[in-house]
């Protein structure tokens, strides 16, 4: 790669013949469906994978490259789309890549803004992606689309964003489950994006409180209660235990950043004059915390888990000017030495100034995907029964009639050289068929850490008993 950008460099193309370069390349190499990958197989499309990135990267270095650390030890797994675009409104949108077995398929996604510059590090997108069908639907039925994405439910993940190309780089995933296959037909489909609306994950360190009453106000009309699922009521709660007096902290008395932001900050945090503990964020201008319904998904919760289960259970939101106010009433004097050492985490989504570009971007797509191998083996493990394991490489699912054990317990691929593999416990299901006496049918997953060369592969160990592959 570095060689490449040396001679780029060095020859100094104009910028349409790389375009033209990357259109005429667009989605690059092909990979085969396969039951696995062998050594020479996964050589082969790691050469195929790294000329394609190489090329493509003339137009976008910065996203490739952060699809390619994202892969990571996957990347030669992975199958790069070919001619996956489509534009409207001056935004192209491409299908980049895709990974997938039965079990999951991941899709990275870009989109470029080839006229303007409207997007940013917070564009969300609106729309869906849809592959699949029940394995109760005969093949070329018409069961499509298992699983939907939309921006409610924030499946469309943003990886990174490159000024310098105007292009965000997405993935999102399809879960197939127990019930639904892959099929080679897959189908994107946006209907809108903006960067009006944001997502938080973030902490702070709580632990510069004090047991100083801080200056605190009335609550007034400009103040409102937010109805959200975080409100104490929702959790169980009565207004009982709310404080008589109804407070918020005064703005900007001991303020401090919080991590990963500059949108809010802890503007006061402490005692109020109603005995109870408060945090008071402010925010930066446009900033908000309502959607258009005037719903919030704004939430916070105190870790260690052990005090946001306790302690930090019980809250509530109220917006006061430039911010909110967030009001635990169960935190009082006699509680703040137990919470010196804790953090607390916002979370959710809010609304920021943006654009809003509406359109429709439809890609038809070809998708490939590694089936899982069945093994031979079924029987007893670790004093359960199993019925079927299937093992692909990048993944391991497993039927049985456990009752909680295998979710919790490391699987390790073993190979002929004797090295191992984990594959950490993923999504699974417990379901009682029995009745008063309990008869377990159960389906658990677990995700490899890097792939498996399915010839390799001599057994699986779990909870220190082995499952022979042959």
């Amino acid at each position: 790669m570095d060689r490449y950008r040396f001679e780029m460099d060095r020859l100094e193309p104009r910028q349409e013949k790389l375009d033209e370069l990357y259109d005429m390349i667009e989605g690059g190499t092909e990979v085969k469906q396969a039951k696995w990958i062998g050594r020479k197989a996964a050589a082969l499309i790691l050469a195929a994978a790294v000329l394609t990135i190489t090329a493509a990267a003339a137009a976008m270095p910065a996203v490739w490259e952060a699809m390619t650390k994202q892969l990571g030890a996957f990347a030669p797994y992975a199958q790069t789309i070919r001619g996956a675009v489509c534009r409207d409104q001056g935004i192209k949108v491409q299908v980049l890549s895709a990974l997938a077995d039965d079990l999951e398929a991941r899709f990275y996604i870009s989109v470029q803004d080839v006229e303007q510059d409207r997007l940013n590090e917070y564009l969300t997108l609106m729309g869906k992606i849809e592959n699949g069908r029940t394995k109760a639907a005969e093949p070329g039925g018409s069961s499509m689309g298992l699983s939907l994405f939309s921006l409610r439910n924030g499946s469309f993940d943003l990886i990174s964003y490159d000024p310098e190309t105007k292009t965000a780089l997405f993935s999102t995933n399809i879960d197939y489950w127990e019930e639904g296959v892959p099929t080679p037909d897959a189908h994107l489909s946006l209907t809108g994006m903006s960067t009006y609306q944001a997502k938080i994950n973030n902490e702070t360190n709580i632990g510069t409180i004090s047991g100083e009453v801080l200056e605190s106000l009335p609550m007034g009309e400009e103040n409102q209660t937010i109805l959200s699922p975080s409100d104490i009521i929702n959790l169980g709660y009565t207004d009982d235990i709310l404080p008589s007096e109804k407070v918020v902290l005064a703005p900007e008395l001991n303020p401090q950043p919080i991590e990963g932001t500059e949108d809010m900050w802890i503007s006061s945090m402490g005692l109020a004059s109603d005995g109870c503990f408060h945090i008071r964020l402010g925010f930066a201008d446009g900033i908000s915390i309502l959607d258009e319904e005037g719903d919030s998904w704004f939430l916070c919760t105190l870790l260690p888990f052990e005090i946001g289960d306790t302690l930090g259970k019980a809250y509530r939101e109220t917006l006061v000017p430039g911010g909110v106010d967030i009001l635990f009433p169960l935190i009082q004097a006699d509680d703040l030495e137990t919470i010196q050492d804790c953090t607390a985490r916002f979370y959710g989504r809010y609304t920021r100034p943006g654009t809003i570009i509406e359109g429709s971007w439809n890609i038809d797509f070809q998708m490939e995907y590694y089936s899982s191998l069945v093994l031979d083996w079924t029987g007893e493990l670790a004093g359960r029964r199993v019925d079927q394991v299937t093992l692909s490489p990048l993944s391991v699912t497993m039927s049985s009639n456990d009752t909680g054990a295998f979710c919790r317990s490391t699987l390790y691929a073993v190979k002929r050289d004797g090295t191992t593999v984990e594959a950490e416990p993923d999504t699974g299901s417990y379901d009682n068929i029995g009745g008063i006496d309990p008869i377990w049918k159960t389906f658990n997953t677990w995700k490899f850490a890097e792939p498996v060369d399915l010839e390799e592969v001599v057994s699986l160990s779990l909870m220190g008993e082995t499952i022979p592959v042959s």
